[in-house]
């Protein structure tokens, strides 16, 4: 009874390394793109005899990072006793990745094969000519030549020289078919490697075990690195009293060796890799020492240890708002796309809204003599923009690029569209109401300037015209403020706006004046 058990169990071990592996093909058919990589998810269909086999999916990408690997099998009649990743699988087994491939690349290479003995035979043909035709002129030219002899020569030589010659032309008939015909077969193997999927040299090799003769679905999934998506939009304006028309875009660029072709795609507004752990709390000491001493070195480090690892929690949560879960937020997109591994930008689009906006002009004359056309969006939240580069299109013209950045705490979202050049601005100095005075124990200097815009366009503008005066943090030197023309004065920073509407051909003027006052033995460098 033993043998017999014995002998079973090794015929079982026989028949189970006999077994050649199964080959499955895996089908990307979503994947989930964050910034720094994409998680591909594949559907797997197997047919598995009862028992253990060995199981191969190729149609893995090179860059799969190897911890993240989920399988599902959500079948109780299987299961995984081992997985195990390879980018280095015997060569023996390539021929089951790409069937069609293959006979095409064996065809070449029985060919390349077949020329070459050709070739070596017409060379041989070649020399054996070149040989008759010397050794004719060397016997024809020879004294003891008999007319027999030479009879019998050229008898020999003409049949010889005849045959090989013949022989010749069919053989360079049968070069000129075989080149021709592997010419076909390198164009076909060109044109499948554009037709088909790139293919990628990573495969998972498990171990499955079967209750019985199943067929089975597998769904795995996995991270893969050299992904990234940026944000870009595309502005349309045409004319102030209507809403602007955004055109969001994704820029997608992969190499993952993997050509992703009709694939749901869902965009991700952040990192597949962050700082998992939460920030915790220190106390938080004092450096303090007297002003002859240094800071030791060790309490230097301590303090640069500390900013470290609070500049490593990585927030996120800001983005679009299409599928929000606890972590992230996603942009899911409705048509299937296909994405090449070739490192090159892929553009999408992903919506299209259109956004009222308040529009208005902005200038600031100390620094430039263009006016700024801005779109201010209120409520900007609801939109779900998130930041990135965007081109303007106002008025069927290209104006430039822009950045939309809706990352900030202020109410408003502004957008500039670029500067008119129909609106003219320029900054005139005042001489007469300018100048310096000179007292026992200080001076004073004062300055006056005209801000003048003019309107040469065909409607009424709303403008912003900004300008500022020097405020000082010495208490022995003072700023007064003479005239500014009712514009709003932010005396804390010494700013000046005026919120104005100009009609066509109008001009503006607003008049600045304001003096500084500091002691007699006190140097400013940047009045001007």
């Amino acid at each position: 009874m033993k043998k017999t058990l014995l002998l079973f169990s090794l015929f079982s071990t026989v028949l189970y390394f006999s077994q050649k592996p199964i080959f499955v093909k895996a089908k990307v058919t979503a994947i989930n793109v964050y910034r720094n990589s994409a998680e591909l998810q594949n559907l797997v269909n197997i047919s598995l005899p009862s028992g253990v086999s060995e199981v191969i999916i190729t149609n893995i990408s090179d860059d799969i990072v190897e911890k993240s690997i989920q399988i599902d099998t959500n079948n109780k009649n299987i299961s995984i006793l081992s997985a195990q990743y390879s980018d280095s699988f015997p060569s023996k087994y390539a021929d089951h990745l790409n069937p069609a491939e293959k006979k095409v690349k064996d065809s070449i290479s029985i060919l390349e094969n077949i020329i070459t003995k050709i070739n070596i035979e017409r060379q041989t043909n070649e020399k054996t000519l070149e040989l008759l035709d010397k050794n004719q002129a060397l016997l024809v030219g020879s004294n003891t030549s008999s007319v027999a002899q030479l009879m019998q020569l050229t008898d020999y030589y003409k049949t010889k020289r005849s045959e090989i010659s013949i022989a010749q032309l069919d053989i360079n008939k049968k070069y000129a078919e075989a080149v021709l015909r592997l010419d076909n077969f390198k164009k076909r193997l060109k044109a499948n490697a554009v037709s088909e999927e790139t293919y990628s040299d990573g495969v998972f090799v498990l171990k499955i075990m079967s209750n019985g003769a199943v067929n089975a679905k597998m769904n795995l999934g996995y991270l893969a690195k050299n992904v990234s998506w940026e944000p870009f939009y595309e502005i349309k304006g045409s004319k102030l009293t209507e809403p602007l028309d955004i055109t969001f875009k994704a820029k997608i660029t992969q190499d993952t060796g993997l050509d992703w072709k009709g694939v749901k795609l869902s965009l991700i507004n952040g990192q597949s890799s962050r700082n998992n752990n939460a920030p915790v709390m220190k106390p938080w000491f004092l450096n303090s020492f007297k002003n002859e001493e240094r800071p030791s070195s060790v309490r230097k480090k301590d303090t640069i240890s500390a900013e470290k690892q609070i500049e490593e929690v990585v927030m996120i949560g800001y983005g679009f708002k299409i599928i929000e879960n606890q972590l992230n937020i996603s942009f899911d997109v409705d048509i299937p796309y296909d994405i090449m591994s070739n490192d090159e930008g892929h553009f999408i689009n992903l919506k299209q809204i259109k956004i009222p906006a308040e529009y208005k002009y902005v200038t600031v004359p100390r620094q430039t003599t263009n006016a700024y056309l801005m779109a201010r969006i209120k409520d900007f939240s609801k939109y779900n923009l998130i930041s990135g580069p965007a081109s303007v299109i106002f008025e069927n013209m290209y104006v430039g690029e822009t950045r939309i950045n809706p990352d900030q705490t202020q109410d408003l979202l502004n957008i500039t569209l670029g500067d008119d050049k129909r609106i003219s601005v320029r900054k005139e100095i005042i001489n007469d109401k300018a100048g310096e005075k000179f007292f026992s124990s200080y001076q004073e200097k004062t300055f006056s300037y005209d801000l003048i815009v003019r309107n040469n366009k065909k409607e009424t503008i709303n403008i912003e015209v900004k300008d500022l005066i020097p405020i000082s943090k010495d208490e022995s030197v003072k700023v007064e403020l003479i005239q500014s023309d009712h514009a709003e004065f932010d005396k804390e920073k010494g700013f000046l706006i005026w919120d104005v509407k100009i009609s066509p051909s109008e001009t503006r003027k607003f008049r600045v004046s304001y003096k500084v006052r500091f002691p007699k033995d006190y140097s400013i460098d940047n009045l001007n």
